[in-house]
């Protein structure tokens, strides 16, 4: 199957602000003196890929293996587990023409993921101490800027399609 200028665009995306996190975090490892005296920025950025990163492996992964998952929504089992839970997006995957059912469970799979995975630190964060309570603010940042990547790239789709 051909792949979609939605998945390409959320790609592009979420490739573009990783690529900055890893390059400003690469830079300062190469300086241990600017590291040290920048490593709160180091390891927030640290986080913030880390979310942004869970999201593309996912949406990645599930767009790498769809035709072998088409059973399980096109998803990898783990993003599709969650993603049936999800009464909302199910209908919304079950209601799109058959040409388009891989991209719309790409998109409501992977941002079902993204949302629990939110859920799930936000839950953490009312126990967290101080350095806990930044580190899980930042990785949540990286997965909402994930998901802010794909509604961008799904709304270009449907522009692109009206």
């Amino acid at each position: 199957m051909e792949t979609s200028t939605f998945f390409q665009d959320a790609v592009k995306l979420i490739n573009e602000e990783t690529k900055k996190l890893e390059s400003f975090c690469n830079e300062l490892d190469k300086d241990p003196i600017a590291k040290k005296n920048n490593i709160a920025e180091y390891k927030c950025a640290k986080y913030r890929y880390a979310g942004a990163t869970a999201v593309w492996c996912m949406f990645f992964h599930s767009h790498r293996v769809a035709e072998k998952n088409a059973q399980n929504h096109y998803l990898i089992p783990q993003v599709n587990d969650i993603f049936v839970a999800v009464p909302e997006f199910l209908e919304f995957y079950e209601n799109a023409p058959d040409d388009e059912k891989r991209d719309y469970a790409l998109y409501y799979g992977v941002l079902a993921f993204a949302n629990d995975e939110i859920a799930k630190l936000e839950q953490k964060l009312t126990n967290a101490s101080d350095w806990e309570k930044v580190e899980l603010e930042e990785r949540i940042s990286g997965l909402q800027f994930a998901k802010t990547c794909l509604d961008e790239a799904w709304q270009k789709r449907k522009d692109v399609i009206v």
